[in-house]
């Protein structure tokens, strides 16, 4: 959606391996999206080392996922997620030696301090930098909806009416089984 957001036209590509962390099928993932020609990879795995070194060496552009991998790949990191489990666990710790108890279901983004970006890489232009810094600052003020009306899943069904948006905090996206408008590939 981010992507779409600044060029209508562009596509992604999803690939479900179906393991959480297993590098064979992360190299054989990304190698297959670059031989498609896609130009960004990311992902979303426990150890994501293996996806941005072969996307980079592939000569694709990456962004992260868990911690900052600037490092695996400077020339072509754009920017990435980043949890911050330390600061979700401290929390939690600390509410319970407050006395209190842990909801059973805790959910929050940036604006929460459960996850940041990682800061833009040294091939973002200025342009996309500042672009960057404004719409983080939109989801730092909290309620920030990537998903807006109207808008159809990749096979043409409707998702959300014009003026319909799902906030980054809506527990309607745990339950997300499909994927949007513009993304070539298949839930399963």
């Amino acid at each position: 959606m981010g992507a779409r957001a600044v060029d209508p036209s562009i596509t992604c590509q999803v690939i479900f391996t179906g393991e959480w962390s297993l590098a064979v099928k992360e190299a054989e993932a990304t190698n297959a999206l670059a031989d498609a020609g896609c130009d960004v990879i990311t992902c979303h795995v426990d150890g994501p080392k293996v996806v941005m070194e072969t996307a980079a060496r592939r000569g694709a552009f990456i962004c992260g996922y868990h911690a900052d991998q600037s490092a695996l790949a400077p020339e072509k990191y754009l920017t990435g997620a980043e949890w911050n489990w330390a600061g979700v666990y401290t929390g939690m710790v600390q509410t319970v030696l407050d006395g209190g108890t842990i909801d059973n279901f805790v959910r929050g983004g940036p604006a929460e301090g459960f996850i940041k970006m990682s800061s833009p890489g040294a091939s973002v232009s200025d342009a996309a930098r500042a672009q960057f810094e404004a719409v983080k600052a939109e989801i730092m003020a909290g309620g920030f909806a990537a998903l807006k009306g109207p808008l159809n899943d990749n096979t043409g069904k409707p998702l959300l009416a014009a003026g319909e948006a799902l906030v980054e905090t809506d527990i309607a996206l745990e339950s997300m089984d499909y994927l949007v408008e513009g993304v070539v590939g298949s839930t399963s």
